[in-house]
């Protein structure tokens, strides 16, 4: 693993030095999603992990894990970065962690990589996930993105670099148009995750609805329509929407919502990762995409949230890191102790959804 992620650090500097250029655009169009930059708000980038620095500390802890954390590619992006992610546990229950699927969502990686530095760790809740869980996390889906320059002089744009710019990865799991999209299918399909979970900024301010309380964190309990879940799928994600709750709403000001509109149930990313994970049936190369198609594989995830958090840039960002490694931790906990099926849902239709206001107005 040492010798290809120097390899990597050289293709990165390529890139760095426009040896390797990217072939689109450099003027970004502007997409709804995260993170909402306020007006005046001054963004340091001195704590944000970029592609060099994933590269860096994924070599770090496996070296340093003495066995416990093993690094690969699951591919390579647009413009030749390796897909890295890192694997610790050897458990028959596989969960999946994701970060940084849009580029310009920078905390995740940060998060994904805290949550991995802990699982090395000789913590007994640590220890306990490792032998009932596989756990696979990838710090950056995204590097390509996250590596690009906007006119304006900041890395991070939401979506894909090459061979079509700025199309959102999480939108591209039906037609598998990206590179990125069809390597991490393929890791799916290798390795059949149990559960997982997404790393995201909201891109508007939010309140809870009704009220002008901001609301830090919101879970993303239903990517796809109600009913479309199975009757376990649907109490796993109520399940889960419950541990996350209760780990972190006594936490500051937080005020815990649930993502999405409140009255529509209806609500459905169909074609986003964790909506594919949950559905199945899929594949890339199946229409509409263009042949010759693979064969979808006969398995979906029990169970998938996603975190939506406030914005990137403020000085309350440390708060915003710490959300995601307590939630994480109270979810693989909960997973390792096979204690899921037996969470008290009977709070959740009381936990309230957001309501949007301009992202300059708080």
């Amino acid at each position: 693993m040492m010798r290809r992620l120097s390899s990597v650090l050289a293709v990165s500097a390529l890139v760095a030095t426009g040896l390797l250029t990217p072939v689109a655009a450099q003027n970004a169009p502007q997409h709804p999603g995260g993170p909402c930059i306020q007006d005046q708000q001054n963004v340091s980038l001195e704590s944000i992990y970029f592609y060099d620095d994933v590269v860096s500390e994924l070599d770090r802890i496996e070296r340093s894990s003495h066995g416990l954390v093993t690094v690969n590619s699951a591919g390579q992006s647009g413009e030749g970065r390796e897909l890295l992610y890192a694997t610790v546990g050897t458990g028959d229950t596989v969960f999946w962690i994701q970060g940084r699927i849009h580029g310009n969502e920078r905390l995740g990686t940060q998060s994904a990589l805290k949550i991995l530095d802990w699982l090395t760790s000789g913590d007994p809740a640590a220890s306990l996930i490792r032998e009932e869980l596989t756990v696979i996390v990838i710090p950056m889906y995204n590097p390509d993105g996250a590596e690009f320059v906007t006119a304006s002089g900041l890395k991070g744009i939401r979506g894909s670099v090459t061979p079509n710019f700025n199309r959102d990865l999480n939108r591209d799991w039906e037609i598998f148009s990206q590179p990125e999209s069809i390597a991490f299918w393929h890791l799916f399909a290798q390795t059949r995750p149990n559960y997982a979970l997404d790393y995201h900024h909201v891109g508007e301010a939010h309140v809870i609805q009704g009220t002008n309380e901001l609301t830090q964190f919101q879970i993303g309990h239903r990517p796809i329509a109600v009913s479309r879940f199975t009757e376990e799928q649907w109490r796993t994600q109520r399940a889960m929407t419950m541990v996350v709750h209760d780990a972190v709403d006594h936490i500051g000001s937080v005020n815990v919502t649930r993502y999405g509109p409140a009255q529509d149930p209806g609500f459905d990313i169909t074609n986003a990762v964790i909506s594919r994970m949950l559905l199945g049936g899929n594949a890339p190369g199946l229409p509409p995409a263009a042949p010759p198609g693979e064969t979808p594989i006969d398995h979906t995830v029990d169970g998938a949230l996603f975190f939506e958090f406030r914005n990137v840039g403020q000085k309350g960002s440390g708060l915003l890191v710490q959300l995601h490694i307590v939630s994480t931790k109270a979810l693989l906990t909960e997973v390792a102790e096979a204690t899921l099926d037996d969470q008290d849902i009977s709070g959740f239709d009381s936990i309230p959804f957001p309501q949007a206001v301009s992202c300059g107005s708080l």
